[in-house]
């Protein structure tokens, strides 16, 4: 209810009306509930394309039978659906509110498939296509597992079809030049609040990691200036003292994509993480020469070791998943996660455990852990220099750079610093976010598309929850994170080059015909799409780093050594991926270790995570927050992290207090909020979090609280953060 008006349509009784009864019910919500025309909030640059006013809205988990009524708009942004209904949160402000995308907004890009419902029959409707009849319920698909249908039975027919027929083309574009990012226009006034996360495009920002990782025997590099050595390496980047860019100039044609070895890291005791292409197969020189070529490549590295030691070369083609292995993962951890309705969630529900482990996903992420520890190991623990080798070094090369710095440096456990990481190691050294996230509609799409990055994103959820002291970021940051990879807004996460971005920047710039430059934002700059309140949900309670304020002298706050895990040995994918094939065999040998918990480093310390079934989750916050029978009210993660923000924020009361009696000055205190915590005890009176919050927090609605309990199921038992292993025993012996 929102004003005394009724807010939802009841199918079941309006089908049993006269249509002109229909049409004066529809006319009569409309006018007392919206009480004006519905428009969608509109950025600079944004236009609406086609609007349809008496919309229902349905809830997907509702078999259609209740419908919010409002106005369906397609932008060239997104899809917007207005209605006058408050939020389906009890506590709306408890929710996080996107400023650039609404409760009921989707962006385009995030529109996996657009499917028509008629007569309980379910129908694809190819991308670009006309429609000229009725649609009746149209169903949205979206690449973050929401699935939104609408129905456009008290619509007009020329607005359904003006609707129907602009999402499918503009949904689906098929150049990178007719994404939104080149037609936003915040204007001069806006200011980029970014100062703190180098982009990598200046040769400041490597003098400066240099300078704080401080390794010894290396260099800036600007042999790629113009991009005139490589199309996907970035213009500047670092490599061993030794080598002329006179040298990279030479070396660079025998290597795939002209891509010469690159710097990602250096450990204190020497030794470095480099990250290295193939020879290219199709020259015209001896095998002699590449061979020499490649020779000399790997001496320059290894003379930037103190001891001179050979460096070890990891096969990443051979020990990690290929990038269409994790796709054909991704897809059936999707279908697993968006049931149809509440017969297919039920039925699913049934062997929970078998479908997840057929999906494959989680052995993805084990191999991604598995190999990153032992190098991180071999760089750490054997003083070893590491090259990881790929075909083209620009897809699990990434992940494993990335997570082995995020294992053994710190800083890559801030904030800043893990945005400066995938800004170093994703986004200007070549990641093709174009391709993988499929931001344009191809006929190749198929084999081009994965989701490397969102991978990437899950195996550093998975090291959050071993070790939740050493990150001062939260799961609701990564999950944002993973959310804006999907918005057509950020240039981030939209090419596959530092090159690609420059020629488009360049292109639209001549078609402007003004001589300027589009704005294009960097998702850095989180005050674009949240408030300073919502922005508090990144703040790690538990964080070392935090605590240290409070407790200076405590023990743990001091520097550790982690021993490596025994599980991270290297092997091949394949001879690892045997999970299904041997589950006695496995949950035997998970239940020796199920109960054991990672060692606790200290938040500064070295972090080797269980890479096995029984330490490893699934990621519940961000895939199955739409799903409203999979929540627990009062309950998870989020109720625990109330706890902890109120915990925090008492500290940091206390702690001001002292500081104000030491200094005999009054309590200078003003807010709570001064501690960082989306939670305070200036929060309402009043608020309960057994009955406020769920296990979706800060995302999806409670929804139908008439719904069947999942206590006692098989997923309930998984969200309570029982092993994966542990369920395979009971599988194995035909207990599913």
């Amino acid at each position: 209810m929102s004003g005394g008006f009724k807010s939802y349509v009841n199918m079941n009784e309006v089908e049993k009306a006269e249509p002109e009864v229909q049409k004066k019910d529809v006319k009569k919500i409309a006018s007392e509930v919206f009480g004006g025309p519905l428009e969608p909030k509109l950025l600079p640059g944004e236009l609406v394309i086609a609007e349809g006013h008496n919309v229902l809205k349905f809830d997907s988990t509702d078999d259609f039978n209740h419908g919010i009524s409002g106005a369906l708009f397609c932008t060239n942004f997104k899809i917007s659906f207005v209605t006058a209904n408050r939020s389906s949160y009890d506590l709306g402000e408890l929710r996080q509110r996107n400023q650039l995308l609404s409760e009921h907004d989707i962006a385009l890009t995030c529109v996996e498939a657009v499917y028509q419902v008629w007569n309980g029959k379910k129908k694809r409707l190819p991308a670009g296509s006309n429609i000229q009849g009725r649609v009746g319920i149209l169903e949205i698909h979206c690449k973050d597992f929401r699935i939104l249908p609408f129905s456009f039975k008290f619509t007009p027919k020329e607005a359904e079809r003006n609707v129907v027929n602009a999402i499918l083309h503009h949904a689906f574009p098929t150049s990178l030049d007719l994404l939104f990012a080149f037609e936003y226009n915040p204007g001069k006034n806006l200011r980029i609040g970014i100062a703190d996360t180098p982009e990598f495009r200046a040769v400041k920002d490597w003098e400066r990691e240099l300078s704080r990782v401080n390794p010894s025997g290396w260099r800036v590099s600007f042999a790629n200036t113009n991009f005139k050595m490589s199309d996907t390496l970035p213009e500047q980047f670092i490599v061993p003292s030794s080598l002329s860019d006179h040298d990279l100039n030479n070396s660079s044609p025998h290597f795939v994509d002209g891509r010469v070895p690159l710097w990602s890291w250096s450990h204190q005791n020497g030794s470095a993480l480099v990250r290295m292409v193939e020879l290219r197969t199709d020259t015209t020189q001896t095998q002699y020469l590449e061979r020499g070529v490649l020779d000399s490549m790997l001496r320059a590295i290894e003379s930037t070791h103190p001891e001179r030691t050979k460096a070890s070369i990891i096969d990443l083609g051979r020990l990690c998943p290929s990038p269409k292995y994790i796709q054909q993962a991704y897809y059936k951890l999707r279908d697993l996660c968006m049931p149809a309705g509440a017969e297919d969630f039920w039925a699913a529900d049934q062997k929970w455990y078998s479908l997840l482990d057929g999906t494959k996903w989680l052995q993805c992420v084990s191999a991604c852990l598995s190999v990153s520890s032992a190098v991180a190991e071999r760089i750490a623990g054997s003083r070893q220099t590491v090259v990881l080798r790929e075909y083209d070094g620009r897809d699990l090369s990434c992940v494993v750079a990335s997570l082995v710095q995020v294992i053994l440096d710190c800083h890559t456990r801030t904030l800043v610093g893990f945005q400066a990481l995938v800004q170093r190691e994703w986004v200007v050294s070549g990641h093709r976010f174009t391709d993988r996230l499929h931001h344009v509609h191809t006929m190749d799409r198929e084999s081009k598309e994965s989701p490397v990055f969102l991978l990437f994103l899950d195996c550093v959820w998975q090291l959050l929850q071993q070790f939740p002291s050493c990150f001062e970021f939260t799961e609701t940051y990564l999950t944002t994170l993973w959310d804006s990879a999907r918005v057509p807004l950020f240039a981030t996460f939209l090419f596959n080059s530092e090159r690609d971005r420059y020629v488009a920047c360049m292109d639209a710039k001549r078609d402007k015909n003004d001589n300027t430059s589009p704005t294009l934002m960097p998702v850095w700059d989180w005050s674009l799409q949240f408030s300073d309140q919502d922005r508090l949900l990144f703040n790690n309670p538990l964080y070392g780093g935090k605590l240290a304020e409070y407790f200076p002298e405590h023990p743990s706050n001091g520097p550790t050594v982690v021993p490596p895990n025994p599980t991270n040995t290297l092997g091949s994918f394949k001879s690892r991926n045997k999970w299904k094939s041997k589950k006695k065999k496995q949950a035997s040998a998970s239940a020796q270790v199920s109960f054991v918990a990672p060692s606790t480093p200290s938040f500064n310390g070295p972090l080797f995570p269980i890479n096995i079934g029984a330490g490893l989750k699934l990621w519940t916050q961000c895939y199955m927050r739409w799903i409203p029978w999979a929540h627990t009210v009062g309950g998870g993660p989020p109720s625990e992290y109330f706890h902890q923000c109120l915990l925090v924020d008492e500290l940091h009361i206390l702690n001001m207090k002292i500081h104000s009696l030491e200094m005999s000055k009054p309590d200078q205190h003003n807010t709570s909020q001064e501690s960082g915590m989306f939670f305070t005890f200036e929060s309402p009176r009043g608020f309960d979090a057994n009955d406020s919050l769920t296990s979706a927090f800060p995302y999806s609605p409670i929804g139908s609280m008439d719904r069947k309990s999942i206590v006692g199921t098989p997923l309930f038992s998984f969200l309570r953060r029982m092993s994966v292993s542990s369920y395979n025993g009971a599988a194995a012996n035909g207990d599913d």
